[in-house]
């Protein structure tokens, strides 16, 4: 029985869209052994509904081809539709599980390459597959940066999803120079925030107007969930990939009251986590 894994993560950061990500300790998990026909159980808490694509799957069979049937086994307790990339976590678990159930060995810049294809967009897959704080350049080299040991994470997960193909279809095709301008300065303010737990430099990141501005209509509750982790200590504090989870990032010491601000915000419409960030990726 060949074993794979690989974390969830949080894409974005608020100005970085589409090039930035850092991965969060929940781990898909999948199992994959050679079988008579290609089968698929889940048996952790998250699974795809009737009817839906299993990503697992998809990324299974398109690692071996469909003509090598396995059997596989998904433990995954990443929310699905959340905006946490469960769908790259599943990619790159799927693909590294079929391979190691027949014997096929890759680099890991294949299995990036992969599951980017796979995903459509290099950001989480970045960092399911490498770990850590990801960037992805404009050639699409993956860079890890350092997270400052000083910061913490806490999420926001709500109940109702949110899907990533409905938030893409809002962004406009083209931004105003003031704009552009203006997150360009918050993408590097947000950088050296993270490399330096920088409380200004952080706290400048924040106010993204390249997708966050645009979804704010169809997730107004969000920017309540925002502003609450602010007010409660957080130096940053943005939408998680597409929304709808609200990613905040604090000192050690205050993170908790952070996350009881974004609980009490969400009342009983979903919960909050203070997961670690991933240092490991798909393994």
């Amino acid at each position: 029985m060949a074993r794979a894994s690989a974390p969830a993560s949080s894409a974005n950061l608020g100005p970085a869209f589409d090039a930035m990500a850092v991965a969060i300790d929940l781990r898909c998990v999948v199992e994959a052994q050679p079988a008579a026909v290609w089968s698929v159980e889940h048996v952790g808490p998250e699974a795809p509904g009737p009817g839906a694509d299993d990503a697992v799957l998809i990324a299974a069979q398109y690692a071996v081809g469909k003509d090598r049937p396995l059997a596989l086994s998904v433990d995954n307790p990443i929310p699905l539709g959340r905006g946490l990339g469960s769908s790259s976590a599943a990619f790159a678990a799927g693909v590294l599980a079929a391979w190691r159930a027949v014997d096929e060995t890759h680099s890991v810049e294949r299995l990036f390459e992969v599951v980017a294809h796979l995903e459509g967009h290099p950001d989480n897959a970045a960092a399911a597959v490498y770990g850590g704080l990801v960037l992805v350049t404009g050639t699409g080299a993956v860079v890890r940066l350092p997270w400052h040991p000083n910061l913490r994470l806490a999420v926001a997960v709500p109940d109702r999803p949110f899907a990533t193909k409905e938030a893409r279809g809002v962004l406009p095709s083209a931004y105003p120079a003031d704009v552009v301008v203006r997150s360009i300065s918050r993408t590097a303010a947000l950088v050296a925030g993270l490399m330096s737990s920088d409380a200004a430099l952080l706290r400048a990141a924040g106010g993204d107007e390249l997708h966050e501005s645009p979804r704010s209509a169809l997730r107004p509750e969000l920017s309540g969930l925002v502003d609450a982790a602010l007010g409660a200590g957080a130096l940053h504090a943005c939408w998680s990939g597409a929304g709808p989870s609200v990613l905040a990032i604090g000192p050690v010491e205050g993170i908790g009251a952070v996350a009881e601000a974004m609980r009490l915000r969400l009342a009983d419409e979903g919960h909050v986590i203070e997961p670690l960030v991933a240092t490991t990726g798909a393994a």
